[in-house]
């Protein structure tokens, strides 16, 4: 009550207001100056311990920054129904900005200390029950509200986690008695005349959140204002410690009513509190199972996350669903990640942020590596479709199925000429036993028109015999003798040459014709052939 004066506490006669010259304390129309909702009634004692007669009051509060003259201001009481009215005109009063103001019916002679005013008997016995209470400025309403009961011996109180409103003060929901655990002002009654009120603790006041002690409406991200970008489902480790999710918030938004879980019917709170919890526009909030399931962890995840077969993620305010993640199956100790472009995708290896655990909690995720489609590679880390040979492009142009100068393990190799830019993904070699050797690769792996490829056991020219430049691996083992080899791709066949015999130390060749006779240049550590070369003509 710092900064305000009371008339009634200055003179003696205040009841009476005679010989204290009140027509010239009150300057006309001083209330006026007033806007509804500048006073707010806070708190109300109308039941006291005792005789109802004494140690009643009403508190105030100036919502507004400035001091306030109350001058001519009126106090109203009635019952319900407008029944039984009574008021009183205050006089030579003022309240500081943001101050309280507490209005009592004590005896003059005796105010006590939590009062700044008596109205005296002007207002009668304040009603128990079912009763209205308005402060007015001649016929403009300032405030005013309606309470149906009271406690004996504790001031009905508006939520002192709430601001002080003018609005909110209109539902009784807002209002409780003073709870336990509040000092006596007076003995055997309790209250906060001339101070901050006691929160509620018991009624929840729906769409409001506590900031500084005090109630401000909680704001709730919309539609596309939240997205669930990144789930640990099968960490290494437990799961009821170590599984976590990450949703980004694109504006300020508190997580008070915030709610997830694994199907729009089983959503839950992701905190059970009062105080307001903000997230600042483009916070990624980290949920984990406990502490310990990130480096950092700023709320719990009250669900468990599902580790095999189709699963959800939901985000929803109200049960309203706001954002949806669907995953199949999980890879163990790698988070599930939406990526800028929405992509899901696999936490990358080098994203270790627990021993055993890969992904980024709590940091932006990096962009998903490009994903291959069937009868795709990638060109210079683009996908593109493998452009494959055909009919008449490729041909077996020379092959050593008994090389004489290294053993057959390490010295047998197959020459394949293209006559087409093509892409050597998905070719087949394979021989009379079924066995294959199929080139594979992420990478398209291109050459040019008129190349001739090379396949060998062996890559290492110190072991296969000195043929350098080795391009793909021959997993296959050739015959000797009787073999037929087939090259092909997607079931197509694109070549295929047959041998009755062959001679040791000395290749099979084909010219350019067609016709299929022995090598005779000698290669790397003598054996007869041309691996990569083109092929002389046979005689």
């Amino acid at each position: 009550m710092a900064g305000v004066w009371s008339w009634a506490r200055g003179c003696a006669c205040a009841l009476a207001f005679m010989g204290c010259g009140r027509e010239a304390i009150v300057e006309a129309g001083a209330c006026e100056d007033l806007a509804p909702g500048d006073l707010v009634i806070t708190e109300v004692h109308a039941n006291p311990d005792g005789s109802d007669g004494d140690g009643e009051y009403i508190e105030l509060f100036n919502a507004t920054g400035a001091s306030l003259n109350l001058d001519g201001l009126t106090l109203a009481t009635s019952r319900a129904d407008g029944a039984s009215p009574k008021s009183h005109r205050l006089v030579g009063v003022s309240v500081d900005g943001q101050g309280y103001f507490v209005v009592g019916n004590a005896p003059v002679g005796s105010i006590p200390a939590h009062l700044g005013y008596s109205y005296g008997g002007a207002l009668g016995n304040l009603r128990n029950s079912d009763a209205v209470l308005s402060v007015r400025c001649g016929d403009m309403l300032i405030d005013q509200v309606r309470y149906e009961r009271t406690v004996d011996g504790r001031a009905l109180e508006l939520d002192g986690r709430l601001v002080p409103d003018h609005e909110l003060n209109d539902d009784a929901n807002n209002w409780c008695a003073t709870p336990e655990g509040v000092d006596e002002f007076s003995t055997g009654n309790f209250g906060t005349p001339g101070a901050s009120n006691s929160p509620c603790e018991v009624v929840r006041v729906e769409g409001l959140c506590l900031e500084g002690g005090s109630g401000r409406a909680i704001r709730t991200p919309g539609p596309g204002g939240v997205r669930i970008t990144e789930w640990m489902a099968n960490p290494e480790g437990a799961d009821a410690d170590f599984e976590w999710l990450e949703a980004w918030f694109d504006a300020e938004a508190d997580l008070n009513g915030f709610q997830l879980g694994p199907a729009p019917d089983a959503l839950k709170a992701v905190i059970d509190q009062e105080e307001c919890f903000p997230v600042g526009a483009g916070a990624r909030v980290v949920f984990g199972a406990s502490p310990a399931a990130a480096p950092r962890v700023d709320a719990e995840l009250r669900f468990s996350l599902g580790n095999s077969g189709p699963r959800a993620i939901i985000a929803g305010v109200d049960g309203v669903v706001l954002d949806r993640v669907d995953y199949d199956g999980t890879v163990e100790g790698v988070a599930w990640q939406v990526d800028p472009n929405d992509e899901v995708c696999l936490a990358l290896p080098e994203d270790e942020y627990l021993e055993g655990n890969f992904g980024t909690p709590g940091d932006a995720n990096p962009g998903c590596p490009p994903v291959l489609g069937p009868g795709m590679c990638f060109d210079e880390g683009t996908p593109r479709d493998i452009v494959s040979p055909g009919g008449g492009d490729a041909t077996i142009a020379e092959w050593m199925a008994n090389p004489s100068a290294v053993g057959n393990r390490e010295g047998e190799w197959v020459e394949v000429r293209f006559d087409a830019a093509v892409d050597l993904n998905g070719l087949v070699l394979s021989d009379l036993t079924s066995s294959t050797t199929t080139v594979a690769g992420e990478d398209c792996l291109r050459i040019k028109a008129g190349t001739h490829v090379v396949f060998a056991r062996n890559a290492n020219p110190e072991e296969n015999g000195g043929i350098e430049g080795v391009d793909a691996e021959l997993s296959l083992s050739l015959n000797n003798s009787d073999e037929t080899i087939t090259l092909s791709i997607d079931g197509q066949v694109l070549d295929s040459v047959t041998y009755a015999r062959s001679k040791a130390g000395v290749a099979t060749q084909v010219d350019a014709t067609g016709n299929v006779c022995d090598a005779v240049r000698t290669y790397g550590d003598g054996d007869f052939g041309t691996p990569g070369s083109a092929n002389p003509w046979c005689f």
